[in-house]
């Protein structure tokens, strides 16, 4: 074990008897062999357990409790309240996490502009091509009688022609 391996455990539960039976062995060797890490177990004990040696000990009443028994409660609750009733943004920004918001905006609107102008490309004429001639023969030809589609400037049916 090095040094400063075994002063910071020293440090910390070494101290306060808290270390297990292993470490608190290897430290006990390391301490036999190094004078260093002796000399500060020394000092720690002097200047940080001994003054604390003599003094009595103090309990608190059983009031200082219950009042930081209480102040814990109502600061749990405020927080229970405030976590209920989050403001509009904050738990728009809890559910979405974006961490590139830049980014994700550009992506957007440069997928909108992609379909938008591809859109434009594959649908701007018509869906159903309607050829008239095709579907008049074909009507008439249902109901047997014989249509001949008047191609002239002439917008008046045959009827409107044999009355008019």
């Amino acid at each position: 074990m090095n040094c400063k391996k075994a002063q910071e455990s020293i440090l910390t539960d070494y101290i306060d008897a808290r270390i297990e039976d292993k470490q608190k062995n290897l430290i006990d060797q390391h301490l036999i062999y190094c004078r260093t890490c002796k000399n500060f177990l020394i000092s720690i004990k002097k200047e940080v357990i001994n003054p604390f040696i003599s003094v009595p000990r103090v309990v608190p009443d059983e009031s200082l409790w219950t009042r930081i028994k209480q102040t814990i409660e109502v600061e749990e609750l405020q927080q229970v309240k405030l976590a209920l009733v989050p403001g509009f943004w904050e738990r728009w920004k809890s559910a979405v996490h974006i961490p590139r918001p830049a980014f994700a905006l550009a992506t957007i609107v440069t997928m909108v502009f992609m379909i938008s102008s591809t859109g434009q490309l594959f649908f701007s004429g018509p869906v159903v091509k309607i050829n008239g001639q095709d579907q008049v023969e074909y009507l008439s030809s249902l109901i047997d009688e014989s249509v001949v589609m008047n191609i002239s400037n002439d917008s008046r049916t045959p009827i409107e022609k044999y009355f008019l």
